[in-house]
């Protein structure tokens, strides 16, 4: 029988890995046990979407070399790769068709195997070496509901399942791997992982994927921490056999030792092992319960003790950015935005916001803060601070008209709103550089491609030429600002340190005289008659702009006369929305007081009809029916007597004596019908 063997640990590891290179590939055994998808499969059309449903461009450009596009690799400052969104061909027209930026469009899957562990089933194998921060395999199955979810939790629990393949996608609905999945489903957890699980935005849809945290050597398990509560399973031990091992998988004791917050929310949130590890077990000490939230998988109490520091460097904006641009809880996004607001005044990071797709973020955030107001105030006010920028941004993102939509509805804010509008109007709007843009920039010695801009300025297009743009400056340069830097790329080799190869010139011959007389007032002629164009586009814009002035003013009178009339419908319309959601609050809370309530109940009752399959010969299947409708009795009595009480801790004496009176009660009625039925 083949073993394993272990090896010097890799870098950032602390204590030696196994490798299973002699273990037998059990890969095409493994895929006989499922379905083999090659994308995920949704209960329906709106399962699996993303909340920020426009596809956002990047601003890379093509850069072939051998055939094959460079653009928006893990060296560039792609702005969709840092913020985890893909890109998609025809949609990210700088960046060309097939950039570096669409692992999981192309399944760009490390090398792996299937192989048979001692204790755990299948696992994941490397074949290879693995990079960290490598895409590794997307997790797929079917993308179910949360009602969904909770059936099958109970179908698969009563087939005798051993194994459940669940993975949160985000509120609401789940990746369900059991029958149908990718070789993903056959990675084991570890206290120790060498890998993580990150959510990443694919034309418009989420998907999960499995990348290195370290480099993992080839024949080396691939492993990641579940991270979730195993939704009342069994809990079952843990055979990772690392030093830090909590023993079980499930159960309570799983949910005491996960995580208390997803590992790409705890970075973002300055949140370390240590400090998890610290409150957790202050909070033992004092004899309180730890759990987590079922909707987001975070703890709550732990989330609001947090107070993390402003955002110092580029690398935090963008772990801030990344997860605002997929936050869907409130909390969660007051304590990022937390981070933003404390920036210090006028600082380069302010600029690093905007260009991570900062303006489709805030419509996010003022969406998802729409019944906040004091919420919304903050983020105006913040948004009021940005720097100037080009108006592209805020035309794509379509931020104005949900501020001016907010300063129709509150007139609290009207005022902030009015300011917004008023800076953005003043604002640029420069066509984005294309392709030939480039093309006809190299050919002049300047590749814009590799060209590192200070903070606040862009590359846009004036008069069929690209030039560098700082709205805060309000400058325009046709050379590189002072402060620019040529980034390097290994793969071109550099002459004389220039990216490009200057061009012989040409030298023209001299006109005569007369001809070049001609040629000057030729030129004259067409330099007058631009600056005459120019002056009349701009008595144009004048003009137009005066004229949204006034039509902007007249708008505002007759919203405000308009509300004046409607305030008496439209409070009663609050009141009615307000009563609907308490209504719901409450359904919601009675759905979680029957499930308690059955888990009391469920806690004693199958051992009260244990003496009736012995004496009586019940079959354990009609005992176990037999529990189950006596517990839903029992939740429904108590539910009936007062909808608010909560069930204790422990059944008290007297609680015991009753229900065993009602149970012997049920079963002399049932014992009849059965014998009866079964006599016969």
């Amino acid at each position: 029988m083949s073993s394993s063997r272990s090896v010097t640990p890799p870098k950032g590891s602390n204590h030696s890995v196994k490798l299973f290179l002699d273990e037998e590939d059990k890969t095409q055994e493994a895929l006989k046990t499922f379905k083999c998808l090659e994308e995920n499969q949704y209960a329906n059309k709106k399962l699996g979407n993303a909340k920020h449903n426009e596809f956002m461009e990047c601003d890379c450009y093509e850069e072939f070399e051998d055939g094959t596009n460079r653009a928006c690799d893990e060296n560039s400052d792609c702005i969709n790769r840092l913020t985890l969104i893909e890109c998609v061909n025809g949609l990210c027209g700088s960046c060309g068709d097939d950039c570096q930026n669409q692992r999981f469009q192309r399944k760009q899957y490390a090398d792996v195997a299937v192989f048979q562990t001692k204790l755990k089933g299948y696992g994941v194998r490397a074949q290879s070496d693995i990079e960290p921060h490598q895409f590794i395999y997307e997790y797929m199955g079917d993308v179910i509901s949360e009602d969904v979810f909770r059936d099958r939790l109970v179908d698969y629990d009563q087939k005798g399942y051993q194994h459940f393949y669940f993975m949160m996608l985000q509120n609401g609905e789940f990746i369900d791997a059991t029958a149908k999945g990718s070789l993903a489903r056959f990675c084991n957890h570890s206290c120790n992982p060498n890998a993580y699980v990150n959510k990443w935005v694919v034309s418009g849809k989420l998907k999960m994927g499995i990348f290195a945290h370290r480099r993992i050597l080839k024949g080396e398990e691939i492993t990641f921490d579940y991270n979730v509560d195993r939704y009342g399973a069994t809990a079952q031990k843990c055979y990772c056999e690392e030093p830090n091992c909590i023993g079980f998988l499930g159960g309570k004791t799983q949910t005491d030792a996960a995580s208390l917050l997803p590992q790409n929310m705890a970075e973002a949130l300055v949140v370390s092992v240590t400090m998890e590890k610290q409150w957790i077990k202050l909070k033992k000490q004092q004899g309180e319960k730890i759990a987590k939230s079922e909707e987001n998988n975070i703890n709550i109490e732990f989330v609001e003790s947090l107070n993390p520091p402003p955002c110092g460097k580029p690398e935090d904006v963008i772990k801030v950015m990344s997860v605002l641009l997929q936050v869907e809880d409130a909390l969660l996004a007051r304590k990022l935005l937390q981070r933003l607001f404390n920036i210090e005044p006028n600082s380069n990071l302010h600029h690093q916001i905007l260009k991570l797709h900062g303006y489709t973020c805030f419509v996010k955030l003022l969406q998802l803060f729409k019944e906040d107001s004091p919420m919304e105030a903050k983020i105006l006010d913040f948004i009021l601070k940005l720097p100037k920028t080009t108006k592209n941004g805020i035309i794509s993102s379509q931020i104005d008209k949900e501020v001016e939509q907010i300063g129709k509805l509150n007139s609290e804010l009207e005022g902030t709103c009015n300011k917004l509008l008023q800076k953005w109007n003043d604002f640029e709007t420069y066509k984005r550089i294309t392709k030939k843009d480039i093309k006809e920039a190299s050919s002049k010695m300047v590749d814009l491609r590799r060209i590192r801009l200070p903070p606040g300025w862009e590359v846009v297009h004036e008069n069929g030429k690209p030039m560098y743009y700082n709205a805060q400056q309000k400058t325009k340069l046709h050379q590189p600002p002072s402060g620019s830097s040529k980034t390097f790329n290994p793969r071109r080799p550099q002459t004389n340190g220039n990216l490009t190869t200057p061009k012989p010139s040409i030298k023209r011959s001299r006109l005569d005289d007369e001809e070049y007389e001609k040629q000057k007032l030729r030129r004259l002629e067409k330099e007058k008659e631009a600056i005459e164009k120019v002056k009349e586009e701009e008595r144009e814009a004048l003009k137009l702009k005066l004229e949204m002035e006034n039509r902007r003013k007249s708008e505002l009178e007759r919203i405000i006369a308009e509300a004046n009339r409607q305030r008496d419908v439209e409070k009663e319309q609050l009141a009615q929305s307000e009563r609907e959601r308490e209504e719901k609050r409450l359904k919601k809370k009675n759905h979680h007081l029957e499930h308690r309530w059955d888990k009391f109940f469920a806690s004693f009752v199958p051992g009260l009809l244990r003496r009736y399959e012995q004496n009586e010969g019940l079959s354990h299947d009609h005992a176990k029916q037999c529990a189950r409708d006596i517990v839903k009795i029992l939740t429904s009595k108590e539910l009936k007597k007062d909808v608010t009480k909560t069930p204790p801790e422990e059944p008290s004496k007297d609680k015991r004596s009753k229900v065993k009176q009602f149970t012997a009660s049920y079963m002399d009625k049932f014992l009849i019908k059965y014998k009866k039925k079964h006599n016969n």
